[in-house]
């Protein structure tokens, strides 16, 4: 009997050595398996964070991109409505212009006076000073006809010589007032790359609407306006 429970004590503990290298082993494995799992954890964590700087750095770039090309949009739109040397609004704005004013000066109950103006001796000015000078004379008319009306009115260059300019007014006697106040101001002696000179202007005009209500009438009346007063200053009866 001792031998026979000698044996079964040496397998009993035989087979407690094992469970215990089994449990040893087993606990090795789970904390293999926390470690890897923590590690694939961090790393899916750091791939996120990575991705979502990445994806705001791209996100940054196009509001960059898209606020340029608004900014090149709108200065491409300003470029195209401007007069380069004057600095004016040019003939491409006059007609949106002109039919806005008309639908507020109706919506108002107010008359709009366009007037139609020809800086005179201009091409002379050109051949006895040259070009640069007359630049400057334009360049100068424009800031005489701005100054001398509100900001709230309109003064366009059409060209060459030409300007227009759009004035809300309460009265059509208002129209022979603001065009005498605007030839008054550009006859102010002033002095252009060491010329004196004097501008001068035939001033034509049209009233809405009293002479027309539409765009084209009234600008076609304060054009024929102008050349019946330019022609009258060379041929006076």
């Amino acid at each position: 009997m001792t031998s026979g429970g000698d044996g079964a004590q040496s397998r009993l503990l035989a087979l407690e050595r094992q469970i215990a290298a089994a449990e040893a082993t087993l606990l090795e494995l789970q904390a293999a398996i926390l470690e890897a799992r923590s590690e694939r954890g961090l790393t899916a964590a750091t791939d996120a964070r990575l991705e979502n700087e990445r994806l705001q750095v791209e996100n940054q770039l196009a509001t960059q991109e898209v606020e340029t090309a608004h900014a090149a949009l709108e200065v491409a739109v300003k470029a195209s409505q401007t007069d380069s040397l004057t600095g004016l609004k040019n003939r491409e704005v006059v007609w949106d212009r002109l039919s806005h004013d008309i639908a507020l000066a109706r919506r108002h109950g107010q008359r709009l006076i366009i007037y139609f103006l020809d800086i005179n001796g201009f091409k002379q000015v050109n051949d006895e000073f040259g070009h640069a000078v007359g630049d400057l004379l334009l360049q100068r008319a424009a800031r005489v006809l701005e100054a001398t009306v509100r900001d709230s009115d309109t003064v366009c260059r059409m060209g060459g010589d030409e300007f227009v300019v759009l004035v809300a007014a309460a009265r059509r006697e208002d129209a022979a007032q603001v065009a005498g106040k605007i030839a008054r101001a550009l006859a102010e002696p002033c002095v252009l790359a060491g010329h004196p000179m004097i501008i001068s202007a035939s001033i034509g005009y049209s009233v809405f609407p009293d002479d027309g209500e539409s765009p084209g009438v009234l600008m076609r009346k304060a054009d024929e306006a102008m050349y019946r007063i330019k022609r009258a200053a060379v041929h006076p009866r």
